[in-house]
């Protein structure tokens, strides 16, 4: 059995990762976290839809009765600047959070095989009557049944 990732994450590190993931919150104080229904009340600002907001507050700019009296055109530009901002650091944490999932991913797929196999050892072993194997065989059976066994998913990291 091939370990493809042998690494160790020290505390030390992991402290270390953990304030610098948290101090995007420092950093960012505005932020804000909305609940399902407040998202619901917004629409999304895709790709295609920038351009379009570019080209509003373009034309508004250059004719003031595009901007009704109630809102503020540097204001809605603030919020234009600010979600083209976030939205590339959204896409490099993206790309972080893809590869912690993808290694986390790898990492478990690789323990949890190791212990399939001290199972399946301790279940021949227990069958072949060898000291010691039923033991081990009964504490490890209940977590094993309790989740069944699943289809190993692609292996071929290179």
């Amino acid at each position: 059995m091939e370990n493809k990732i042998n690494a160790v994450l020290d505390a030390a590190t992991q402290t270390k990762v953990n304030a610098a993931i948290n101090s995007v919150a420092v950093d960012l104080p505005f932020l804000i976290e909305l609940n399902e229904a407040q998202k619901k009340g917004f629409q999304e600002m895709e790709d295609g839809r920038v351009e379009f907001v570019r080209k509003s507050f373009s034309l508004a700019a250059a004719d003031s009765r595009l901007v009704p009296p109630y809102f503020s055109l540097v204001d809605s530009n603030k919020d234009l600047t600010l979600c083209e901002s976030l939205d590339a650091i959204i896409v490099n944490l993206r790309k972080v959070l893809k590869l912690l999932e993808d290694t986390r991913t790898l990492a478990g797929g690789e323990a949890l095989a190791s212990a399939r196999e001290i199972y399946n050892i301790c279940k021949r072993g227990a069958a072949q009557g060898v000291v010691g194997m039923q033991a081990a065989y009964d504490e490890l059976s209940p977590f094993y049944e309790k989740h069944g066994k699943r289809t190993t998913k692609n292996t071929d990291i290179k």
